[in-house]
């Protein structure tokens, strides 16, 4: 830990207070979207302030393509403004990017120092935090209720601090790898400790109740552990058998979970499985809702969260399914969430972020074997998965959690 010093206004103390934001940044997930809101904004304003101090000619070089491709994303979504049903349900989205955006560069600042003590600072409260949020889902799912009495009203899932949102399983998925990389990078004799925390997370994913996050959770466990740490081969096996067998052994046992797990998620893997799904799914209603929408509005969508006015208008209603009268805020999926609100031209420009993104970050890992910038990486890529219900990607909760995990994968890249 380090102290302020001298004036709160210097160059080294406000460093201090940037890093301190981002430290307890992941609690704010835990509370609500006005304090997300607050740390984004305080996270921005601070670096802002930060920049006046340095070099600035000397930091927008070294971070030049960056700053180019997020800008550009930026800017494609302030062009879709014009083009948008409501404009001003976008607008607010569209200003809090350019505080996305400091908090990316304030990340990306604090690496730059090259001082492993403070940057471990965040990653040790990051990982505290989620061993909190794991011991305060055990403790949900053996007394009905977790630490501070909040109780899920859905059989079948948890809600920790989330309460009645029901959302705790992504941040669970988006901070897990992290936890992971710390433990593996700060305890020796980890081997046993890492199969026993990577089976935990497994367990505690499946006991949250989100099947979609669940499944995401699974894919990047099983990557980071095979491909990223250097465990031996055995101890990999030992955490791919154990977890499948508790798995099953826990489905089987358990009524609820046993319907949401293994009854509609088998029904995907039987002939014409997936477009039975769709076709008889209040999901499958949405994307086809989506689709109709975007196939109306190919080229600039109809607006950044205008999905919700445009979809109950009479005109998207009569398609023929058995949810088409179904309301919703958004998709449910990202892909379907960009093609019917930004088009095609908000789709690529976003596309084209990520691949530049993670074509870059890839090349870094390679070089440099950095976990906690796969960890990131990991985290935006299975949120791109098709198919997979998501939350809206322009929501405060999900859109936050996103652009962490992107601040960590970009963080390392050399210029």
């Amino acid at each position: 830990m380090f102290k302020l010093t001298g004036s709160i206004y210097s160059q080294n103390n406000i460093q201090k207070i940037l890093i301190y934001l981002f430290a307890l940044f992941p609690i704010s997930f835990l509370i609500g979207n006005l304090v997300i809101n607050l740390f984004i904004g305080l996270i921005a304003l601070t670096f802002l302030l930060l920049i006046f101090k340095i070099n600035k000619n000397l930091f927008f070089k070294n971070n030049s393509f960056l700053i180019l491709i997020l800008f550009f994303f930026w800017i494609s979504l302030i062009i879709n403004l014009f083009f948008s049903q409501n404009y001003e349900l976008g607008l607010p989205r569209v200003i809090k990017f350019f505080f996305i955006i400091c908090t990316i560069l304030a990340f990306r600042l604090i690496i730059s120092l090259n001082e492993e003590n403070k940057i471990n600072i965040i990653y040790k409260f990051w990982t505290i935090t989620f061993l909190v949020v794991v011991a305060d889902l055990t403790f949900e799912f053996i007394n009905g209720q977790n630490l501070i009495g909040i109780t899920s009203y859905m059989p079948g899932r948890l809600a920790s601090f989330t309460g009645d949102e029901l959302v705790i399983g992504s941040y669970f998925s988006a901070f897990s790898l992290i936890c992971l990389s710390f433990i593996y990078k700060k305890i020796p004799k980890k081997n046993y400790l890492i199969i026993f925390l990577s089976l935990t997370i497994i367990v505690i994913s499946l006991l949250i109740g989100e099947r979609s996050n669940f499944v995401k959770s699974v894919f990047i466990v099983f990557i980071f552990v095979f491909f990223a740490l250097n465990l031996k081969f055995k101890f990999k096996v030992i955490i791919l058998l154990i977890s499948t067998i508790i798995v099953l052994t826990f489905l089987n046992f358990s009524g609820n979970y046993k319907y949401r797990y293994h009854h509609q998620v088998s029904l995907l893997f039987k002939k014409d499985g997936i477009k039975n799904y769709l076709n008889n799914s209040q999901y499958g209603a949405l994307y086809k809702n989506a689709s109709i929408i975007y196939s109306n509005n190919k080229i600039f969508g109809v607006g950044i969260k205008n999905f919700r006015i445009e979809s109950q208008k009479e005109k998207y209603q009569n398609f023929d399914h058995p949810y088409n009268k179904l309301s919703s805020t958004h998709p449910h999926q990202i892909h379907y969430e960009f093609l019917s609100e930004t088009g095609l031209f908000g789709y690529i420009s976003f596309l084209l972020l990520v691949f530049f993104s993670v074509y870059l970050s890839l090349k870094s890992y390679l070089q440099k074997k950095n976990l906690y910038q796969l960890s990131g990486m990991l985290f935006v890529l299975v949120s791109l998965l098709p198919l997979l219900p998501s939350g809206s990607f322009f929501s405060t909760y999900f859109s936050g959690l996103f652009w962490i995990n992107y601040s960590l994968m970009t963080g390392y890249i050399k210029n």
